[in-house]
């Protein structure tokens, strides 16, 4: 193993694993967020599915006590 972090492992380098495409994905989330997380429903299904794995992911980590992503 890489890299692990709560649940999440690799046994790759994780930047390897960064596209342009997984960052764009990221940056539509947290404008998602800062506009006020609209419902999903209201969304394109590729964009609700990550936004509601990141949401998921975000708030394991905020429950586990371990870095806010919004700040």
């Amino acid at each position: 193993m890489v890299w692990a972090r709560g649940q999440a492992s690799t046994q790759e380098c994780p930047k390897s694993l960064v596209t342009p495409e997984s960052i764009a994905l990221i940056e539509r989330f947290s404008a998602w967020k800062f506009g006020g997380g609209a419902q999903a429903s209201e969304l394109e299904a590729r964009n609700a599915e990550a936004f509601l794995t990141l949401e998921r992911e975000l708030r394991a980590e905020q429950t586990n006590g371990q870095r806010d992503f919004e700040k």
